[in-house]
């Protein structure tokens, strides 16, 4: 059973969870918005699959920009089933729900400073650009930048979101007093340095202050200032930051990650004048390019560190779960967009246990070295009774999402 090393002498609440012969560790990885929703659908279907063990049994937790949300959920508690009736507003839930404009809360003071001193920047802006010979809209387009705020968002009203669940219900907002190890990561604006909440010299700062610093996609979201630094998302140096799980020790490692490049099967075609041709990547705008460069660049990687970590501490087992690459739906869904989450959260739920059902045999025999148990015969007759109760897709899975766990089992007959 993993403990978390204590220098400060604090008090902590006894451990009930359930020993295991190996320490064991959940990482979480970023993708906005939509990453983080289609995490919280994957951990139900975990959930399912599990027999002797839930996802807040694990002794490691590690979470990366939405993952930090997620992952700090789950350190104190609260399961997929009550993350999920806090996204879906339909289903009553205990927890506040999440809506966004707490999620996007208005960047107003840093327009404020922007506009203020906007009439003399742009005197200088257009001095500067007179003495450019060959003007480029580029060079036009630095300009206007350099008049807007650092980011259009400020990430307070995530941080007073977590500070509000975190401190109500018997959970806790500090590092040193929950059971289970929690890091979180972010990353220093000025140094390019990785911050790790978590560890010595950052378990201090309140957990929800590490997520609003670990979830502050640039741009997006304005800088954190926190002791004399500027903190921003902590999925700029790594999406996942597996190797924090392997040095805490852990020897079973499940990684999440909802960031993966699009490969084109070149099925769709787009109207020509002349007919039709395939539809490229290229084709769905100048974001699509962009957006595709940034997973190329992180999922490769993620599966760089996974390989080199896996060969040097051989006995560590790590089980990637990630959408396929042909997963039109998660590339086409903007990282931040909060309508769709329903359907994201299914997605995730439907997409791991399809990958988990693919390859049971392995991930059954993997498992079962680290003391976990999962069941074939249970996710099947869920899933099962899902697609027997209405056969359009979209209504029996969000009947699926919507139910608890438990009530799932009991119809699958697998109730323990």
């Amino acid at each position: 059973m993993g403990q978390v090393v204590d220098i400060e002498s604090k008090p902590r609440r006894k451990s009930r969870r359930r020993k295991k012969p190996s320490k064991t560790a959940l990482v979480l990885g970023g993708g906005g918005f939509t990453g983080g929703v289609y995490e919280i659908g994957a951990l139900r279907a975990i959930d399912l699959l599990a027999v002797n063990s839930t996802v807040n049994n694990f002794d490691v937790y590690v979470g990366t920009s939405a993952g930090s949300f997620v992952a700090s959920m789950l350190a104190n508690g609260i399961t997929p089933d009550e993350m999920m009736q806090v996204i879906n507003t339909r289903v009553p839930s205990e927890l506040e729900d999440l809506e966004l404009g707490k999620m996007l809360s208005p960047n107003y003071m840093g327009f404020i400073k922007k506009a203020a001193g906007l009439p003399l920047r742009s005197v200088e802006a257009v001095r500067a650009l007179l003495r450019i010979k060959d003007l480029s809209a580029i060079d036009l387009g630095v300009a206007l930048a350099e008049n807007l705020p650092t980011g259009l968002y400020s990430g307070s009203g995530i941080g007073d979101y977590v500070a509000e669940v975190l401190t109500d219900g018997g959970r806790s907002n500090d590092f040193r007093v929950i059971d289970p190890e929690l890091y979180l990561t972010a990353t220093d604006l000025d140094t390019c340095e990785r911050i790790v909440f978590g560890e010595e010299g950052w378990r201090d700062v309140p957990i929800s202050k590490a997520v609003e610093c670990s979830t502050a996609l640039p741009l997006v979201y304005k800088p954190v200032d926190l002791k004399g630094r500027q903190l921003v998302d902590g999925g700029i140096r790594s999406t996942t930051n597996v190797d924090i799980a392997v040095e805490a020790g852990a020897k079973f490692i499940v990684v999440v990650n909802p960031l993966v490049p699009y490969v084109n099967d070149f099925e769709k075609t787009i109207p020509t004048i002349f007919g039709s041709r395939v539809r490229r990547v290229s084709d769905m705008g100048m974001p699509a390019i962009g957006n595709q460069v940034f997973r190329l660049i992180a999922h490769a990687r993620l599966h760089q560190a996974v390989e080199q970590w896996q060969e040097r501490y051989p006995g560590v087992d790590i089980l990637l779960l990630e959408p396929e690459e042909t997963d039109e739906l998660m590339f086409g869904t903007p990282i931040m967009d909060y309508g769709h989450r329903l359907e994201i959260a299914r997605h995730g739920f439907e997409s791991v246990t399809a990958t988990l059902a693919q390859d049971y045999d392995r991930y059954a025999e993997i498992t079962a070295k680290h003391g976990l148990e999962i069941s074939e015969r249970r996710l099947r007759r869920v899933v099962e009774k899902a697609e027997e109760v209405e056969p359009e897709e979209m209504s029996a899975w969000r009947r699926v999402l919507e139910q608890t766990t438990s009530v799932l089992l009991r119809q699958s007959g697998e109730a323990s």
